[in-house]
């Protein structure tokens, strides 16, 4: 037996006595140890847990960021790719010009390029594939302001050049239906292949022609039969002759608003759309030729490369089309009526 007396502080009070037999000492030394077991283990489990608990967070918190992270890699590749076609497009216009100008050698042929990235790339290659895309738009950037930096020096040096450079579209933008491209095509009338030395603009009867570019109109009228059976199945036809670079030629007109020998401006009207000569339908028939490759022989040349204005399908692929093959085919030589007097 283990007797417990509790005393009282006040003496008045009766001694309080309590008795354990060795069945209740064993039961509380069994369920001591017990409780005593159960905390040193919560204490010994305690590190193990609170690590466990911190990693989880930890890395949910990882996870999240990682989320945030790509969002935001997301929208940068976005602005990228939309930055990327925005300056592909100025750059073709920009190497348009360069073209037109023959300044391709200042720059070397070819340009600059930017590669587009599938969005399929693998996961773990995005951020790699941002930087490199960074880095070709940088370089991009820089090639661009290059160019622009050499044609505003040309510009500046050369006004009566640019001026009389055929440049702009010679019908209204949102008047006309591209028939037939510059190049090889079956003939409207044999079916046969033949080279097609212009572009075949087709509009309404009426529609104003424009002057691409300033010069003197050299030829106004029908080409005569007996001189030329090609020449005259164009029907009415305004020839301008700009500073002996380069002459247009404005075919299957209606009415014609300029004389031989005048003196026209850019965008000055000079004829209307109609159906005249071999025609099957009324459109205009637009040809830029030019004798800077062979002096003294004007060649045809694609006139969308000269049309600034507007902006073509492929037109990347036009250019680089231009600057590695000549289509100079079957063509007919211009009559001396056409070129007019050369500039001494």
């Amino acid at each position: 037996m283990i007797e417990i007396q509790i005393v009282p502080s006040d003496i008045r009070r009766t001694v309080r006595y309590v008795f354990f037999d060795r069945r209740r000492v064993l039961i509380g030394i069994v369920a001591l140890s017990a409780l005593l077991s159960v905390v040193i283990g919560s204490m010994a489990a305690a590190p193990t847990v609170i690590r466990r608990v911190y990693r989880d967070s930890y890395a949910k918190s990882m996870r999240e960021e990682r989320d945030i992270q790509r969002e935001r890699l997301r929208e940068n590749v976005t602005q990228m790719t939309s930055l990327e076609r925005s300056l592909e497009e100025h750059r073709v216009r920009v190497e348009k010009l360069i073209t037109v100008y023959g300044l391709d050698h200042h720059l070397g042929a070819g340009g600059f390029s930017i590669p587009l990235r599938n969005a399929k790339d693998a996961a773990e290659l995005q951020l790699e594939d941002a930087r490199h895309r960074e880095t070709a738009l940088r370089y991009a950037m820089n090639r661009l302001q290059q160019e622009l930096d050499l044609l505003a020096e040309y510009e500046a040096a050369n006004t009566s050049i640019v001026r009389h450079t055929p440049s702009i579209l010679p019908v209204p933008a949102d008047q006309f239906v591209l028939t037939s491209p510059f190049g090889m095509r079956t003939s409207p009338f044999t079916r046969a292949a033949d080279f097609h030395k212009g572009l075949d603009l087709s509009a309404p009867t009426g529609t104003p022609i424009y002057a691409a570019a300033d010069g003197v109109v050299s030829f106004a009228g029908r080409y005569p039969l007996r001189q030329s059976v090609s020449w005259w199945r164009f029907g009415n036809v305004v020839v301008i002759n700009h500073a002996d670079r380069f002459i247009t030629i404005y075919g299957h007109c209606d009415t014609i608003r300029v004389r031989r020998g005048q003196e026209v401006k850019q965008g000055q009207t000079i004829a209307t759309i109609g159906s005249t000569g071999w025609s099957t339908n009324a459109h205009l028939h637009y040809e830029v030729r030019s004798d800077l490759e062979q002096p003294g022989n004007y060649i045809p040349i694609d006139p969308r490369i000269y049309i600034l204005n507007y902006q073509w399908n492929n037109e990347a692929s036009l250019l680089m089309r231009s600057r590695t093959s000549k289509e100079y085919k079957n063509f007919d030589p211009l009559p001396s009526a056409f070129i007019g007097r050369r500039r001494v």
